[in-house]
């Protein structure tokens, strides 16, 4: 079996990049960085803003150079914007990270707090853009970011592109928040942050893939590229790794006690699911049960061949590519 790997995007695609630093409403002190690729929006289009997980921030995971789920959407014609939450990637990290890990306790970036950020990050973009609603397009952990959202300010998206979704997951995070000698309560050993070095993007990539060949689902260029991306990411670190908070176990405890990251059948947004057969985190079985709770009457689940989480840097990309463009560039929504 073989597979086209993922190329760089032709010069035309990264021809209109932008890049903010916006001020945080939450946290007087902090920034957000917004970065836009592709034309600007004329008349009628809506923007789509890119929503990052658990632990990589936007601007690197999303943004691979030579391997960017943004750039390639936007060579597609889309205005495409991301955002790096509070105490991820290019925004502000509160004093607290500059600590021993040890010395603090998980609290930035839970549920509240990147609902607070997607506030900012949309009323940015609605602005700059003239535009009523925007698109969100979640990755991972940020599915429930932007599911969120959309709950709260429905009149503000119009489309829900909820990439390798998580709903009620039952490995990694939510596998990991709980005190194993008291299940109800949060695992002691967590600090306020966490700190991710070189090597360990290929680590979890490899336990995913299992025994397979990794070459059947990467090429070593995509992988490295996306170690890059992430390592020089925080560059307070001076390239030794890079750190994110550990606020949303908090919220994975609460998954792992029984409950759900949001509550789907409240919502009504045109919704498409989407995610890789061999990805372990965004399960099957907790995708298709997301998808048969969703109360919206416009909803798909598609499984993509060959994928794992990080199917976006991987040799069936193209695939994902497809459908996320068919679903967000279509102007008109049947709900």
């Amino acid at each position: 079996m073989t597979f086209e790997a993922p190329t760089a995007q032709r010069p035309a695609a990264a021809s209109e990049v932008q890049e903010w630093r916006i001020p945080s409403s939450a946290d007087k002190s902090a920034e957000l960085f917004v970065r836009a690729r592709g034309a600007p929006c004329s008349p009628g289009d809506t923007p789509v803003l890119l929503v990052h997980g658990f632990f990589q921030p936007a601007s690197a995971i999303l943004d691979v150079p030579d391997f960017s789920l943004q750039a390639t959407l936007a060579a597609r014609g889309l205005r495409v914007y991301l955002v790096d939450l509070r105490g991820y990637g290019r925004s502000s990290r509160p004093p607290f990270m500059d600590q021993a890990a040890d010395l603090t306790q998980p609290s930035l970036g839970r549920m509240e707090d990147a609902l607070a950020d997607l506030q900012d990050a949309v009323s940015f973009v609605r602005q700059h853009e003239n535009a009523s609603r925007v698109d969100l397009l979640g990755y991972s952990w940020g599915t429930a970011r932007s599911a969120r959202f959309a709950l709260a300010f429905p009149d503000q998206v119009r489309r829900l592109a909820l990439y390798a979704p998580v709903w009620r997951p039952s490995t990694g995070a939510a596998g990991e928040a709980q005190d194993p000698d008291q299940p109800n309560r949060l695992h002691p050993g967590l600090g306020g942050y966490a700190v991710f070095r070189s090597g360990d993007l290929r680590r979890n990539w490899d336990w995913e893939i299992g025994a397979q060949d990794p070459g059947l689902f990467r090429t070593q260029t995509a992988l490295d590229a996306a170690d890059a991306a992430l390592v020089a990411s925080d560059p307070d670190m001076g390239r030794s790794g890079f750190r994110a908070p550990l606020g949303p176990m908090v919220d994975a405890l609460g998954v792992a006690c029984g409950g759900t990251l949001f509550d789907a059948p409240r919502l009504r947004h045109e919704v498409l699911l989407i995610r890789g057969d061999q990805d372990r985190l965004a399960s099957e079985a907790d995708a298709r049960a997301l998808f048969e709770v969703i109360g919206s009457t416009s909803k798909r689940l598609i499984t993509v061949g060959w994928g794992t989480h990080l199917m976006h840097i991987e040799r069936s990309a193209g695939a994902l590519h497809e459908e996320l463009a068919s679903f967000l560039c279509r102007r008109h929504t049947t709900t």
